[in-house]
């Protein structure tokens, strides 16, 4: 068994810029409960320890902010926005949108969503070399974004732009953004919230103006910073996951061509969102003192959950955790979080994920990667910003 580093740098982004995986192996095997003194938090990477935290809120709260100490992130302070929240506001906001994103809702967008897809499949070349990324991950769920919340479709390039600030405040592609993004969000959706006052519409945009005007705990800055945050989070996740996923099967040729026999789409995904794990990490901060393995936790301490380390925990999903199989049943996977902050987008994620890779594999013979794929430096985010990428028919 390796001794750990007592200096793992868990709070650089630079550290998930490359492959964690090996280090998470470590640190479920060596110490779970890992002090990391340069962000003065402790990490949790075994899949019990993070759901065991996960459906206890009231042990371990959002409201005291959601990102690790030490990060890039930090500034994104508690009670914010709502997914730093806590019971009631958090239960209140969440219930504003639930309607929205609710398994229903979102199945009813998949012919209307099967058709953006291939709209965009049509315009990429193939048979030379692309990025990904740009043409087709970055711009599918910011089209699907815009018409849920019911802005113009054409504003999307603004949207992506507004999503790589958000998440890319360490990565040097992306830093110098943020100043200009954050006003110019801000104007945006001051000028469309303002259209919604005037002339009400049947969308999600107009049930939150309404929203604000009817209920005194939801303030005008309360709108603001939800509708920032449905846009960065409707963009994130499914980005990610549909370009580590594409870069994957590239990889897995075999799991590839079994998935176009299988035609177990619904399944894939769910295994590819183990494997991949977008969302690095979400952060609680205990409220009140008590225990986790044997170890002391004094109210105001922060644990730092690894969403990946949990998902390739072999405790839970066998010696080949690590392997990506299309096939695996059951997948309790940890990927859109658990409990009361379970991702609000999942079902929509899910959809867009498995209509792409169906389009796609109906369509092209298949797919390689041409060049060096491009990571995002961010402890939030296991991003790909670039992924160059052959089409073949």
């Amino acid at each position: 068994m390796k001794t750990i580093p007592a200096d793992l740098p868990l709070n650089d982004p630079a550290f998930y810029a490359s492959e964690p995986f090996d280090i998470y192996r470590e640190l479920r095997d060596s110490a779970p409960l890992y002090w990391c003194a340069a962000g003065d938090f402790w990490a949790l990477s075994l899949y019990e320890d993070v759901l065991a935290v996960s459906t206890d809120p009231k042990t371990f709260c959002n409201g005291r902010g959601m990102t690790m100490r030490g990060g890039e992130l930090e500034f994104v302070q508690g009670g914010e926005v709502l997914i730093t929240m806590d019971a009631p506001e958090h239960t209140f906001q969440r219930k504003l949108v639930n309607r929205y994103f609710s398994n229903q809702a979102i199945s009813r967008l998949e012919p209307h969503l099967r058709d953006i897809t291939r709209a965009l499949l049509d315009e990429v070349q193939v048979g030379r070399s692309i990025d990904f990324v740009d043409e087709v991950a970055a711009r599918l769920p910011s089209v699907v974004i815009a018409e849920l919340l019911g802005v113009r479709v054409e504003d999307r390039e603004k949207f992506v732009a507004w999503s790589n600030a958000a998440v890319g405040i360490a990565d040097p592609e992306y830093s110098h953004l943020q100043e200009t993004a954050m006003l110019e969000q801000y104007e945006y959706f001051e000028q469309i919230l303002a259209d919604r006052l005037r002339e009400p519409e049947d969308d999600l945009l107009t049930k939150l103006v309404q929203a604000e005007s009817e209920n005194e705990q939801f303030t005008h800055r309360d709108l603001l910073s939800l509708c920032f945050l449905l846009l960065a989070a409707g963009n994130e996740t499914t980005r990610n996951l549909m370009s580590h996923s594409v870069r994957a099967l590239a990889s897995n040729p075999e799991e590839a061509e079994e998935l176009r026999k299988t035609r177990d789409f619904r399944r894939a995904v769910e295994e590819l969102m183990r494997w991949v794990s977008p969302v690095i990490h979400m952060a609680r901060t205990v409220t009140h003192s008590t225990k986790l393995r044997g170890q002391h936790l004094r109210a105001g301490d922060q644990v730092v959950l690894l969403y990946g380390s949990a998902n390739h925990d072999e405790r839970v999903f066998g010696d080949d955790a690590e392997d990506l199989d299309l096939d695996r049943d059951p997948n309790p996977h940890l990927g859109f979080g658990f409990g009361v902050h379970f991702c609000l987008g999942a079902s929509l994620a899910r959809l867009e994920t498995r209509v792409l890779l169906e389009e796609m594999l109906d369509r092209f013979s298949g797919w390689r990667v041409d060049g060096d794929v491009e990571r995002l430096c961010s402890t939030m985010i296991l991003g790909i910003k670039h992924l160059p990428l052959v089409l073949e028919t």
